[in-house]
């Protein structure tokens, strides 16, 4: 009789962590790779949040957290540059949390001091 009760007490226990683990907010493991400046993946960051937004609202959702870093070095296309950062983006849904990720080339030009950026392709 006390083996099963102390079985139980067990199960109880864990059952109760993974529960309180399976409700923690999900981070995304972006890979830096250095080239791309700090500035430009802010503003690449800024128009994923746009877009994530707008899906978020198609499809039922809430935007819980977007991340982005450096995914290698900017590379010149005619008068801008393309700046390839990878970004995470956390969505909530009734079913629970769903993360996007993936490299996304971000094009990039400078109008007086100011970087202006615009979402390109999803490049893997």
């Amino acid at each position: 009789m006390f083996v099963v009760v102390v079985f139980l007490a067990a199960s109880a226990l864990l059952g109760g962590v993974v529960t309180y683990q399976s409700r923690q907010p999900i981070v995304p493991e972006l890979h830096h790779r250095p080239g791309t400046p700090t500035e430009v993946v802010e503003s690449c960051r800024q128009e994923v949040i746009s877009s994530a937004q707008a899906h978020a609202a198609e499809q039922g959702a809430t935007l819980q957290r977007v991340d982005a870093t450096s995914a290698g070095p900017m590379r010149p296309v005619g008068r801008s540059y393309s700046a390839p950062i990878e970004a995470g983006v956390v969505y909530e849904r009734p079913t629970g949390q769903e993360l996007r990720q993936g490299v996304i080339e971000c094009r990039v030009e400078q109008r007086s001091g100011t970087i202006v950026a615009s979402i390109v392709d999803a490049t893997r």
